[in-house]
Formats: structure tokens, C-alpha cells, sequence
């Protein structure tokens, strides 16, 4: 009893103990928004810039991984389209199409000793599935102006970033501005497949021509949310600081075949789909670090009490704050590199054996990781020399961590301040999807990716998905967002 009562005791004065550390942590936790800044008042119209992106959509400048299924007539159309919608910056930028559809403006500065910026954004948009067309509120091509929304597919992801920047440059034009620092406008055609085809050649045709520095490069990636992050009921504006890698493995075995009626013991089919099972039964190891970290250390003391708290004392309880992220695929995504199997091929007839099977298993890595230690560690878990692995279309490794001390963070971060509510919280964020910006990580250490437009929980399905809109404010407050953050990079 005399053993108990000192466990008793020594165990109740360590809870005190650790329960003191973590208030006092927690109460040493200070803000790290930038600082207010003079709001800007910038006159859109709304209305026109809505008109622009709604024509925008109507062309359908679908990329496709055949590119025999792809309409380069659109694109063309496109093109086109921009060069009579946008007269002033035609007459005055050098625009250059880049390996056959897209698009690169050079906008001259006016001190050639000053590192240029890009601003970013692509001109194609992914498949709607075919047989949902009749689900869509609004034709997927239609270009609708209701409710308040641009709908349709693009409008979203990612002629709202061109059409954006491109109503924010004509405009200061129209007001006579040129910038000190030469501006690149680079828009890639095949952002949605991986952009080997736009942006890498965009960003190599400017490396030939000894372009190798910027100031910054900014990208879409990160948005505006309402109600995403628990314990926080402000807007928070996320910054895309890094972006995952990813890789695609294909899964192939062989086998005989032959009449289902006399099945040998294992077959191409079970051995594939047990491999595959194998996968996903065994995740990467999850860890809250890196461009994740930052997030947290941005959003923790603007959340309530309890979550607050719990963000200053990892110390204490990361692993009960992990586990509760892996219990949501999307916070989930932020901690480790993702195993997403989405192909499966095999057999043709009912009572054939399939003789090939075969599958692709999709990879977003995280940074720290490599395309080729998730390759290895794939080989590894399937452990099956029946398994044919091989590497399936293009592969990237994670991008580096942008900088979040630099001044040219401090300059996107006062735009911020400037043109969106008071009340937002701005914090940076790794993507876990994949941007054209990933071409221009080797070639500054500020890349960015952000547009403030506002998304939902309901909105991230709409992504790729039935009734892809934007609000018509949104779009404006985009234009906005360009329009001072082109004045802010002469002042950097």
C-alpha cells in the first residue's frame, strides 16, 4: 500500500508537472500573422471579368494523355479569343506560343538588372466523365453566369488564374504602369497530364535565353477557406510553400491462362490484387514536419483554447494530434506520401483465365522522400518476384520548401493584407496535388502558390468533379490581388 500511495503521488505531482509545462507553452505561443497594412481600394468590373472567364470556358481545351484525343483547335480558338479580348496587352507585351499551344508573355521592365517575376496559370482542364453531362446545373461548357458563380469546367481550375492575371495587367496598362522588373505571364497547356509539355518548355525556352533567377514565381495551389480548418471560424488564406512529388508504378503479372473450370492455385488476377492489397495494408510512415509544421505553427495560436494548447505541446501529444489527421484523408494527405491505387486491367471473357493482369498505383510524396526510395520501398512491401513493378508516365520529386522569411513572402503576404478581409488568417501550406510551379523550384527559392478564391468543404468536390463554379467576387478579388501584387513586386 506504501508502494501505491508513493505512485499515487510521484504520478499526480508529473501530471502537475507536464500540465504546467503545456499552459506555459502554451501561453508563450504569439501570433505570427504579418503585420495590417492600408487596405487598398481597387475599382473591378466584376461583371466584365465574369463575361471574360465565362467566354473562356466555352472553349473546351481538354488535355488528354493521348494526345490524339486532344483539340488543339480549341486551344488555337483560345488563343485567339484572348488576343481580341485583351487588346492592350497584345499590342504592347511580346507573346510567344510555345511548343504548339501554350502561351508566354513578356512583359519588359524597365531595370534589365532586376530578377524577373511569373505569374502562372494553365489553359486546360481535365474530362468531364463521360455520362455525368446531364448532372451539371450548368452545361460543363457553357460558360454560365448565375447565382452569383462562373460554372463550368475551368472555372475553378484554372482559367480563373489566367483570366485574372490577365484583367489585372490590361488594366495596368490601360493606366499607363511598367513595371521596373520584367514580368513573365506563363500559361502551359497541359497542366492537368503534368505539364512536360507547357510550362517544363516554357521555363527551359527562358533558361535558354539565360532567364535562371526570379524574385518570385506564383502559381495556383492554395485558395481562401471558410469553415476547412477546426477551431479557427476566420477566412484562412493557405500559401502553397512546397509541393508533393508523385509517381505512378504499374503492377504486370504473366501467367498461362486457360479455362476457369481447372484454376491453378494462385492467378494473375489473385496474385496482382493481393500485391495491390499488400500497398495499401502498409502506408508510408506519417510524420507532421516540414511545410506541414509551418501550417501549424501559422494556424495554432489563432485557434480556440483546447486546439491552441495542443499545437504548442507536440512535445506531448503528436501522436494522439497525427492520429486524429489520419482519420481524414485530406489532413491525412499533409503527413505522409500517399498510396492511391487507380487502374486495374485483366481478363476479357467469364470462364477465361486472365493470362496478363495488370494495375497502376498512384504515389504523392512527400517531401523528404524521393521517387526512387518509394520506389524501393513499393518493391519491397509487394516482396513477389511474380510482380512485374515498372514506372508508369512521368515522375517528379517533391519540390524544396520555399522560404517563408523572405521578402518576397513579405510582399505577397502584404498584398494579402491589403486586398482581402481584415480578418484573414494567412498561413503556408503544403499541396498535396501536383502544380506547373514545380518546374521553376529549381530556379528561385520563392514559389508560391495561391489565388484567393474562397472553397468550401462542398467546393473541393466540385474540383474535378460535377458543377465546377467560382464566385463572380471571387474572380474579382483576384484581379485585385494581381493588380497590387504586380506594384508591390516594383517595391521589393
Amino acid at each position: 500500500m506504501k508502494a501505491l500511495k508513493t505512485f499515487v503521488v510521484v504520478a499526480g505531482a508529473a501530471l502537475v508537472v507536464m500540465l504546467g509545462i503545456a499552459l506555459v507553452q502554451t501561453a508563450r505561443v504569439t501570433s505570427k500573422q504579418p503585420p495590417p497594412e492600408q487596405a487598398v481600394q481597387i475599382a473591378v468590373d466584376a461583371e466584365a471579368a465574369a463575361r471574360h472567364l465565362a467566354g473562356a470556358i466555352r472553349f473546351p481545351t481538354v488535355s488528354y494523355e493521348d494526345s490524339a484525343k486532344v483539340d488543339y483547335t480549341a486551344f488555337a480558338d483560345l488563343h485567339a479569343y484572348l488576343e481580341r479580348t485583351y487588346p492592350r496587352i497584345h499590342a504592347t507585351l511580346a507573346r510567344e506560343i510555345v511548343n504548339g499551344s501554350s502561351l508566354l508573355y513578356t512583359w519588359t521592365g524597365r531595370d534589365a538588372t532586376r530578377d524577373p517575376v511569373v505569374l502562372m496559370g494553365h489553359l486546360d482542364v481535365v474530362p468531364v466523365v463521360p455520362g455525368t453531362e446531364g448532372r451539371w446545373t450548368h452545361p460543363p461548357f457553357g460558360g454560365d453566369i448565375a447565382d452569383g458563380f462562373i460554372w463550368g469546367r475551368g472555372a475553378a481550375d484554372d482559367k480563373s488564374s489566367v483570366i485574372a492575371v490577365l484583367e489585372a495587367v490590361e488594366r495596368l496598362l490601360g493606366e499607363g504602369f511598367q513595371p521596373s522588373r520584367t514580368i513573365y505571364l506563363a500559361f502551359g497547356h497541359d497542366e492537368e497530364i503534368g505539364g512536360e509539355g507547357g510550362a517544363q518548355k516554357i521555363a527551359e525556352a527562358l533558361a535558354a535565353r539565360g532567364v535562371t533567377r526570379y524574385a518570385f514565381v506564383i502559381d495556383e495551389g492554395g485558395a481562401v477557406g471558410k469553415g476547412l480548418v477546426p477551431g479557427i471560424d476566420r477566412p484562412t488564406a493557405l500559401v502553397g510553400i512546397a509541393e508533393k512529388g508523385f509517381v505512378s508504378l504499374r503492377l504486370e503479372v504473366k501467367g498461362e491462362g486457360g479455362h476457369s473450370s481447372m484454376p491453378p492455385r494462385e492467378t494473375t488476377i489473385g496474385i496482382l490484387a493481393r500485391a495491390v492489397v499488400k500497398l495499401e495494408a502498409s502506408p508510408f510512415p506519417a510524420r507532421l514536419d516540414g511545410a506541414a509544421r509551418q501550417m501549424f505553427d501559422y494556424l495554432g495560436p489563432e485557434m480556440s483554447f483546447g486546439l491552441r494548447l495542443a499545437m504548442a505541446n507536440l512535445w506531448l501529444l503528436r501522436p494522439l494530434i497525427e492520429r486524429q489527421m489520419l482519420g481524414n484523408p485530406q489532413t491525412a494527405a499533409l503527413l505522409r506520401t500517399t498510396t492511391a491505387p487507380t487502374m486495374f486491367s485483366a481478363g476479357v471473357k467469364s470462364n477465361v483465365l486472365a493470362p496478363d493482369a495488370w494495375a497502376v498505383v498512384n504515389f504523392r510524396i512527400k517531401p523528404g522522400e524521393t521517387v526512387q526510395s518509394v520506389t524501393a520501398a513499393a518493391r519491397a512491401i509487394v516482396a513477389d518476384d511474380r510482380v512485374a513493378i515498372s514506372r508508369f508516365g512521368s515522375a517528379k520529386d517533391p519540390s524544396p520548401v520555399s522560404d517563408v522569411t523572405s521578402p518576397a513572402f513579405g510582399a505577397l503576404t502584404k498584398t494579402m493584407r491589403q486586398v482581402l478581409p481584415a480578418d484573414v488568417v494567412i498561413s503556408p501550406m503544403l499541396v498535396v496535388g501536383g502544380t506547373d510551379a514545380k518546374y521553376y523550384s529549381q530556379r528561385s527559392p520563392n514559389v508560391f502558390r495561391f489565388l484567393p478564391i474562397v472553397v468550401t468543404s462542398e467546393d473541393f468536390r466540385r474540383f474535378h468533379g460535377t458543377d465546377e463554379r467560382i464566385p463572380v467576387e471571387s474572380l474579382a478579388t483576384s484581379v485585385r490581388f494581381f493588380y497590387q501584387l504586380v506594384r508591390n513586386a516594383d517595391r521589393l
